[in-house]
């Protein structure tokens, strides 16, 4: 300071005022010195006091405070040991509660197990038992079911033949038009049963209450057709020998040259370029197809017959020189049939046999094949029913009524086929129909050979003799029918079918058809 002084122009007493000033200083700073060392001491006091007092409280309270928190903390532990040891019964309840749960649900499981395992067995078992049983069961039903459909099979053929009787029955007595025999076919067909029957024999069931079965109904018919046999006039019948003429009394086309043209167009009007066209010839004319796909030229005449009063065979009026057949025969049926054709040119008519006369042979002309009209020697034709049978019921009472026929002539099928044809060949209980073949097949008509004239026909027509000269394929059927078909292939007449209709047409002046018929009375 005093140099500070002295720079700023000083002052003399400065240094004094200096030392002075210095000597506060001192004095100050001893001073200070003081009070800091008491401090310290006080410091070191209050320090020593307070470890001291630590000391104390670490070697003495604390200790006893240590050793009470201890007691304490034991009394507690203590405690809480009493509190657990008291709630070690509870415990001990829960754990044997457990115990006792685990032991049910481990006695539960093996329960369980054991239907299981008792389960598994019984159905090992009874799956062995039921194959077994469901083996023997299908062996018993398929055994059965066999012999059932063996039994339905056979009762079904059973009760259709049975039904084809009754049919034929009715055919051939005409009595079943009646209400009741109406009913007695109807118990055919509703009949479930077979019936009695003793060595092959149908027997009477002795009374038509429930189900008499098949063969009540085939032994009355037995025990009634004993009877009819004589009382409607089976066992001695009429036999006549008739011949018609399609030209005059179908026609009505006069004989000679005046009526040649009209009898040419009738035959031109039936001629066609294929008679398989003609469903009634494919269905009855037996192999009338020549087999190569081609057309059949020919001649279809057709024409009806009916037995009526007052009307001749063909409808007519009956007029001079007419044929007819008297209506108190209840049924006029064919025994043989035979076709004249008059002015065909180059027939060879068939030698007489023993049992007919006034048949003989014309002598062979040294070159028939050269002649303009000439046609084959033995030309074939046929005569197919395609309408319906007429016959009139026996007069058992003086009266009769007109009986309608849808006639189907069929064929019996083979029961065995012991021939294995193509038509059957199944065994007959493995087929519900019985055959593979329809059951009954369309039995065909042949073609057979005409004559040239009248004259080669029997006149012994009473014997009702198989001849040369006639058909017996229609034998059985009624002369009423109301519709016939005359058919004549071209092809049985020439190589060429239309050459030879054409000279057919040109020669032949008439057709004349000749039936040998049986008649019955009926009463």
């Amino acid at each position: 300071n005093a140099i500070f002084g002295l720079a700023n122009g000083g002052d003399v007493g400065a240094p004094v005022q200096g030392a002075v000033q210095g000597a506060k200083t001192v004095a100050l700073g001893s001073l200070i010195a003081v009070n800091l060392i008491k401090s310290f001491a006080l410091g070191s006091l209050e320090l020593a006091f307070a470890a001291n007092e630590r000391g104390v409280d670490f070697n003495l309270i604390e200790p006893v405070e240590f050793a009470q928190a201890n007691r304490e903390a034991i009394l507690g532990l203590d405690m809480a040991l009493d509190d657990l040891q008291d709630s070690m019964v509870d415990v001990n309840l829960k754990l044997r509660t457990i115990m006792d749960k685990r032991n049910q649900y481990a006695a539960l499981v093996a329960k369980g197990n054991r239907l299981q395992t008792e389960r598994e067995i019984f159905r090992k078992r009874a799956s062995a038992i039921v194959q077994g049983v469901r083996t023997r069961d299908a062996a018993f039903r398929i055994f059965r079911n066999e012999k059932l459909e063996r039994y339905k099979t056979l009762f079904d053929l059973a009760a259709k033949y049975a039904f084809l009787a009754a049919q034929a029955y009715d055919y051939e007595t005409g009595l079943l038009h009646t209400d009741n025999g109406k009913a007695f076919i109807n118990k055919i067909i509703n009949a479930r049963a077979l019936g009695v029957v003793a060595d092959g024999q149908p027997q009477f069931a002795g009374s038509n209450t429930g189900d008499p079965g098949l063969s009540s109904a085939l032994a009355e018919m037995k025990a009634d057709w004993g009877v009819l046999k004589g009382r409607l006039g089976f066992n001695n019948p009429d036999t006549d020998g008739t011949t018609v003429s399609l030209r005059m009394e179908k026609h009505r086309i006069v004989p000679g040259s005046d009526g040649d043209d009209n009898w040419k167009d009738l035959l031109n009007r039936g001629r066609m370029a294929n008679v398989l066209a003609d469903g009634d010839v494919v269905r009855y004319c037996m192999q009338i197809d020549r087999g190569d796909d081609l057309p059949v030229p020919g001649i279809v005449l057709d024409f009806g017959t009916m037995v009526v009063n007052g009307l001749n065979l063909f409808g007519r009026p009956l007029a001079g020189g007419d044929h007819n057949f008297t209506p108190s025969t209840f049924a006029t049926k064919i025994f043989s049939v035979g076709v004249a054709l008059e002015g065909y040119v180059g027939m060879d008519d068939p030698s007489a046999n023993s049992s007919t006369t006034g048949g003989s042979s014309p002598s062979d002309p040294s070159a028939p094949f050269l002649g303009s009209q000439t046609l084959a020697a033995t030309p074939y034709v046929y005569l197919i029913p395609v309408g319906t049978d007429a016959m009139r019921s026996p007069p058992l009472g003086d009266q009769s009524v007109i009986r309608v026929w849808n006639v189907d002539d069929v064929a019996i099928p083979l029961p065995f086929n012991i021939g294995a044809s193509d038509f059957s060949n199944k065994k007959l209980y493995q087929s519900a129909d019985s055959l593979t073949e329809q059951l009954f097949a369309i039995r065909k008509h042949q073609a057979f050979r005409p004559v040239s004239d009248t004259s080669k026909f029997p006149s012994d027509s009473g014997q009702l003799l198989p001849s040369d000269f006639t058909n017996s394929r229609l034998i059985g059927r009624s002369i009423w029918n109301s519709k016939w078909k005359l058919v004549i292939p071209g092809h049985a007449l020439l190589n060429d079918p239309d050459e030879g209709l054409d000279r057919f047409i040109e020669t032949v002046k008439d057709i004349k058809l000749h039936f040998e018929t049986i008649s019955y009375s009926g009463h």
